[in-house]
């Protein structure tokens, strides 16, 4: 329908009524000029002390008498030592065998601590280069969560903190730990934190406090301290030699929070060889959650009904989920698949699509047949128990232990096999599992950290299923899968409905984790759900899908496309990711209130995609000026759906008015040129669109 067509209730129900009333204001009249500085790294500096502690001095913000501490308790060497280093100042302190090196580094760009250890045949449980450092001139900090599902975010310091759970009233202190990034943030700079080599050792970031109640009653709050900590696990595994040397520690500070973090992500990926040049994946893979086993059948009904379309839809991969085997035996599939998983794997491929699998590694099943043939492999607990990981009323679940001799044989076997069956894409869940803490439970290996083992079964895969096979990671710690996964899945899925444990998850994680997008690797906020599900409105699945695809990470449904309307079909057909990565940017990031912004540059065109997005469960309507969202004052602006676009002629604000869960995207143009009719979220032309 031509836009000359469309009455005016129409154009307001597609539109909304804030983008029907959009006017030209004078951006000045309304916000205070935005900060266009550009990105720069500041310089902080290092103040030593001789009895071995030492500060961080930074423009804005001071970490005060810090010290290295062991298994948490401060080291307070009778014997100190300070000298030159190469970079910087170099600490000494005796230990009871042995000694321990830090070596305070001033670099170009960045402040970092090296750290070694000589004399001792065995690590510590936990080693700090840093830890009782007193926090000055910081009101908000980023953490990030261990790996899927976070939590992640911007935090306030305040008294409404989580707060340990024995302690009660106005003096009641917090701890609030972070993984792979960590960041303080000032009113005008920020600092970083974060190893970035992790083959090795996890990395724990962590920010808490100190109140002490001096009355007999909660009249008053007391004067709280905030303290700063940064730890390695290194699992009291063995020194080879009695030396080693651990990844050093950096302090990246910036002008700017987001690219601050950015940048640390940036090294740590050159660091730890991050597999990010894979492209952008744009698959199918078969819901996980149906009453009945999926089939060879079923799988053949999908692949023939895309093979038919004309044009084709995109899709390059086509994965199998759980359910077609009892865990731990992934080569055995049961009876719906008759020819075996080499004849699903050959019909996929043939039909010219990659031949991905779902396969959960470390979890062996109460009812397969491994774990009946080598009941030793399961991981006991410190106690020297079978140690339980999950049940349901069906089954039970284990954890066999990747550091024993077979199970690294039976990997091994296992992967060979699947490729060369022919499968290419893999998903691989549940790996968080094969993380484990030493002093937990009891594993073949003594002499190995927790990363270490985890990384020596994850390389064994890796060989097996060759550099160029793809590898999705989910329910994961990031750090140790670093150099290993293409894909991560960072949030819990949406089928827990629009709450904390599901959307509101998601959206939080997909906002917190951008920074590393398409950096460590491409990112999967999950599942786009197209077809009613009888969870959400057709509005929020809209919403949902464009939040998802928008970013530019790893686009995916499990719907099933024989039942898929033409427009729906369409619809996943405008969410194909470009070849090439892609990132956006959130222009008001780390705000979480009111409407959320996304935007996209598309280089081709010189102009802008937007996409508004108001999560919340009230209405929420808001100005935004173009200057804010790009580079220019004003621009032309079109509403912008497969197929269906509308001008909205040249503006300088953008007027936004959405219901609860609705999103609005949007078309800003240079040169009065909409969006190619064929042209995908992504960057793509397709064939039809």
């Amino acid at each position: 329908m031509p836009a000359s067509e469309l009455n005016r209730r129409s154009f307001i129900s597609l539109c909304g009524n804030a983008a029907a009333g959009a006017v030209i204001i004078n951006p000045v009249d309304l916000f205070a000029d935005s900060d266009q500085d550009p990105f720069k790294l500041l310089r902080s500096r290092w103040i030593i002390y001789e009895n071995g502690s030492y500060d961080l001095i930074s423009k804005e913000i001071i970490l005060k008498n810090c010290r290295p501490a062991i298994n948490g308790q401060a080291v307070m060497s009778r014997n100190v030592f300070l000298g030159d280093s190469p970079k910087g100042i170099r600490i000494v302190y005796e230990l009871s065998g042995g000694f321990l090196m830090l070596d305070l580094q001033t670099n170009e760009d960045s402040l970092s601590i090296g750290t070694e250890f000589s004399g001792l045949s065995q690590a510590p449980r936990w080693f700090y280069p840093i830890s009782q450092a007193q926090v000055f001139g910081v009101n908000n900090f980023f953490r990030q969560g261990l790996g899927t599902g976070g939590p992640s975010g911007i935090f306030p310091i305040s008294t409404n903190m989580p707060i340990n759970k024995d302690q009660s009233g106005l003096w009641q202190n917090w701890t609030i730990d972070s993984y792979l990034s960590f960041a303080f943030l000032g009113k005008n700079e920020s600092i970083a934190v974060g190893t970035l080599d992790h083959k090795d050792f996890l990395q724990r970031s962590t920010l808490y406090s100190h109140r002490h109640r001096t009355r007999l009653q909660d009249k008053e709050e007391y004067e709280e301290k905030i303290f700063f900590e940064a730890a390695m696990q290194l699992d009291q595994s063995k020194i080879k030699n009695e030396y080693i040397k651990l990844p050093n520690l950096y302090f990246f500070t910036g002008n700017k929070p987001y690219e601050t973090i950015r940048e640390m992500a940036v090294r740590t990926a050159n660091k730890s060889e991050a597999r990010k040049n894979s492209l952008p994946s744009y698959h199918w893979i078969s819901k996980s959650n149906d009453r009945e086993n999926y089939s060879f059948e079923r799988l053949q009904k999908q692949i023939y009904f895309l093979s038919d379309k004309d044009p084709l839809l995109p899709v390059q991969t086509i994965v199998i989920n759980r359910g077609y085997c009892v865990a731990g035996d992934w080569l055995e599939p049961d009876e719906n698949w008759p020819g075996g998983l080499e004849s699903a794997a050959r019909e996929i491929f043939k039909h010219g699509y990659r031949a991905g699998i779902w396969i959960a590694p470390f979890i062996v099943s109460n009812k397969s047949n491994l774990i009946k043939k080598h009941p030793n492999w399961i991981i006991k607990n410190s106690e020297g128990q079978v140690k339980l990981e999950m049940a349901d009323e069906k089954e039970t679940f284990y954890t066999i232990d990747p550091s024993n001799d077979g199970v690294k044989k039976y990997l091994k076997t296992v992967f060979q096999s699947l490729r060369k069956m022919g499968f290419i894409f893999y998903e691989m869940d549940y790996l968080e599992w094969g993380l484990k803490d030493s002093k937990t439970v009891k594993m073949d290996s003594q002499d190995k950290s927790s990363v270490q083992i985890l990384r020596e079964a994850l390389n064994i895969i890796r060989q097996e299923i060759g550099y160029g096979s793809l590898v999705m990671a989910n329910s994961t710690a990031f750090q140790p899968v670093i150099g290993f996964a293409d894909i991560v899945k960072t949030s819990n899925s949406c089928d827990a409905g629009w709450n904390e444990a599901g959307v509101k998850n998601m959206i939080r994680e997909t906002y917190y984790s951008q920074y590393f997008n398409n950096i460590l690797w491409q990112n999967n906020p999950g599942e786009i759900n197209i077809t009613d599900n009888g969870i959400f409105s057709e509005d929020e699945r809209i919403s949902l899908a464009l939040w998802k695809a928008f970013p530019g990470g790893a686009v995916c449904t499990s719907d099933d496309f024989t039942k898929m309307t033409w427009e729906q079909l369409e619809f996943f057909r405008f969410l194909e990711p470009a070849k090439l990565i892609q990132n956006i940017r959130f222009p008001y990031w780390p705000s979480m209130t009111e409407i959320k912004v996304a935007v996209k540059y598309y280089n081709s065109y010189n102009s802008w995609g937007v996409l508004f997005f108001n999560d919340k469960d009230v209405s929420a309507s808001k100005r935004f000026p173009v200057n804010e969202l790009t580079e220019s004052d004003s621009l032309y602006v079109f509403n912008w759906k497969p197929g269906f676009i509308i001008p909205f002629g040249n503006m300088s604000i953008i007027n936004v008015d959405l219901m609860p869960h609705q999103s609005r995207l949007l078309w800003l143009s240079l040169n009065n040129d909409p969006p190619p009719k064929n042209l995908t979220l992504g960057g793509r032309i397709t064939d039809q669109v």
